[in-house]
């Protein structure tokens, strides 16, 4: 660790509560057991300080009160919705949008905690992602299947869609990358050969918002790091690795080029009945692929949208008026395969209005962002910006695992306080900004 320091016995508590937490978050057979966990530590943190410490904090962690005024908008389109069941369903599907905040938005940490708790999770990411590798090695020893170690398949093991998992992945290799390069810690080979596994696991994964993600961070991240530390020799090695990396990868698994290719092909007619396309087969024009489909789907949810502009069509009859406007559009595909428009905000613009994708923007993005900004805290803001750019392509509030990552990680990603986070600090130095903050020096 950056900094040797006996763990109170309650940070203990809370360090072990948290990797529970994201161990648990990763299986969806273990959903039930994490949300008892999510339980305890909602519990524990409301018992972490005093109730005149979290509004002190509450008040300068502006972003937590427009989180609840958008659940609070929520509530109000269960009650105004006809289907107010289905509505309900979604409401108890988002309370870690209500829960978390309250209780992990309101504690402050100490960086050292706080970097530990990432540290963690790095960790517990990376086995995950071994032990799904292993899994299916062996499956493919009993079954030799040419598609078992791509997209969704990979991650069988967890029974969770790959997108997500390529979102954590992200995750995982940003947070190894600033201890190695900002912190000095034990271990940092095994870090490299962690991040090495995981860049080979997200291409893998085939996730293409996320890959790309990850691309652009670590280009730009390469170019910071010649030109602000000025090791030319250095990080152009970086650069080459990467280049020649990504060249072998392509070269020895190149399925996982086909979901790029889906890219040239983003014509649709919506009474189109042809196959969904698969990163195993030959792609053409008759087939439904990411990119057309999303375009088609997107253009149903964005008439709805101008039909019911501010305030949406309510969050439990929003199932309904997307299955309507399939049926107008002939959208047969969309129908049969139960398709949702696979974008969180475009989700929340018809559903909930121009007001609730307002409120959940400013809450849940902007406003913490801008607070990571002004703390300098530039891993938080990368991890919120890779969120935002998330959610642009599917519906992750639809799902228990989007909705429990988002409504832990945006809370605690800002728990911590100063400028402890960056290129330009001293590992050993952090600066109190918020009440309740132990300060390291």
């Amino acid at each position: 660790m950056p900094v040797k320091n006996a763990m109170p016995v309650k940070e203990k508590i809370l360090l072990a509560l948290i990797s529970l937490f994201f161990l648990t978050l990763f299986f969806s057979e273990l959903t039930t057991i994490n949300v008892i966990i999510t339980g305890a530590l909602t519990v524990f943190c409301f018992t972490w300080n005093t109730f005149r410490e979290k509004v002190q904090l509450l008040k300068t962690r502006k972003f937590i009160s427009v989180m609840l005024l958008f659940f609070s908008w929520e509530v109000i389109s269960v009650l105004l919705s006809d289907n107010t069941g289905r509505g309900l369903h979604y409401l108890k599907l988002h309370l870690p949008l209500l829960l978390l905040p309250l209780s992990v938005g309101s504690i402050a940490l100490r960086p050292l905690l706080k970097e530990r708790i990432l540290l963690s999770f790095a960790v517990i990411t990376s086995i995950v992602c071994l032990l799904c590798l292993l899994f299916n090695i062996y499956e493919f020893s009993i079954q030799p299947r040419s598609d078992i170690f791509y997209n969704d398949n990979l991650v069988q093991l967890l029974g969770r869609q790959s997108i997500y998992i390529a979102l954590t992945v992200n995750f995982a290799i940003f947070i190894f990358a600033y201890f190695i390069v900002f912190r000095k810690v034990s271990y940092k080979p095994i870090m490299v050969l962690a991040i090495a596994f995981l860049y080979l696991f997200s291409y893998l994964l085939a996730s293409r918002i996320n890959l790309a993600v990850l691309l652009t961070a670590t280009f730009g991240f390469s170019f910071y790091y010649i030109f602000s530390r000025k090791k030319l020799l250095e990080g152009m090695a970086l650069v080459m690795g990467l280049l020649i990396g990504s060249f072998l990868i392509a070269k020895f698994f190149p399925n996982t080029l086909n979901r790029y290719k889906e890219l040239g092909y983003s014509q649709f007619q919506f009474e189109n009945q042809g196959a969904e396309s698969h990163f195993n087969v030959q792609i053409d024009s008759t087939q439904w692929n990411g990119a057309n489909f999303r375009l088609a789907a997107w253009t149903c949810g964005w008439e709805i949208f101008t039909a019911n502009p501010l305030t949406g069509v309510h969050l439990g009859d929003k199932e309904a008026h997307l299955l309507k406007k399939y049926q107008e559009k002939n959208f047969h595909f969309a129908i049969k395969t139960d398709k949702n428009v696979h974008s969180t905000y475009l989700d929340i613009l018809f559903s909930l209005g121009l007001t609730g994708l307002l409120l959940f923007v400013t809450g849940w993005l902007l406003m913490p962002l801008a607070f990571a900004l002004k703390q300098q805290d530039y891993l938080t803001a990368l991890m919120l910006l890779s969120f935002g750019i998330a959610l642009v392509t599917e519906v992750y509030l639809s799902r228990t695992f989007g909705a429990m990552a988002l409504g832990f990680f945006v809370p605690f990603l800002l728990s911590g306080s100063g400028k402890h986070i960056g290129p330009q600090m001293r590992p050993d130095r952090v600066i109190q900004k918020e009440p309740g903050v132990e300060q390291i020096a």
